[in-house]
């Protein structure tokens, strides 16, 4: 049984769900009192990776804050190495595009059934169909990463998390657009 796998994705739901009560309608901490990194050299590069969004003190907090979490099975009794640590990224990458999508499924003001996220959810600027750009970028460098020890069992534990993501996000949008009416707008 997939146990981590499900246990991500309910950590990435409730950290949605967090984000949701904190950021509201307005996305990417449009409207919290965080810093944003303007025009420094890490602020571009984190604005070209992550597809013209900004850096603010908020989404460094809180990447970071998933970063400790994924890596805590090495202060619980698991030996670090790079191969370990090559455990870690991809599910890092991958949890985060879970973790967004969700925000958007479960957020009242957006959701992805009756509206068109591609034009409510501005702080994503470019959409490949039905999910932004870096979704996809997010997937295949969760899949690269793991070149250095890729071996069957490897990309078995991928695919596990993989569609253990992808049904959970889909129970979820399923049970949202069932409940949407009681959902407080």
């Amino acid at each position: 049984m997939p146990y981590h796998a499900i246990y991500l994705f309910i950590a990435a739901l409730v950290l949605a769900y967090l984000e949701v009560q904190i950021e509201g309608r307005d996305g990417w901490a449009a409207k919290l009192p965080t810093w944003r990194g303007g025009e420094r050299w890490y602020a571009r590069l984190y604005r070209t990776l992550m597809g013209g969004k900004d850096l603010t003190g908020y989404h460094l907090g809180v990447f970071g804050m998933v970063l400790l979490f994924l890596h805590y099975p090495f202060l619980a009794g698991t030996a670090w190495s790079w191969q370990a640590e090559l455990w870690v990224v991809p599910r890092f990458f991958m949890f985060s595009v879970v973790w967004d999508y969700l925000w958007i499924i479960i957020n009242p003001h957006y959701g992805v059934m009756r509206r068109r996220p591609q034009e409510d959810v501005v702080w994503h600027k470019h959409w490949w169909g039905p999910f932004p750009q870096d979704y996809y970028f997010g997937i295949a460098l969760s899949l690269l990463v793991l070149y250095p020890v890729w071996s069957g069992e490897t990309f078995r534990e991928w695919g596990v998390l993989f569609g253990v993501f992808i049904a959970g996000t889909v129970i979820t949008l399923a049970l949202v657009e069932l409940f949407r009416g009681d959902i407080e707008r």
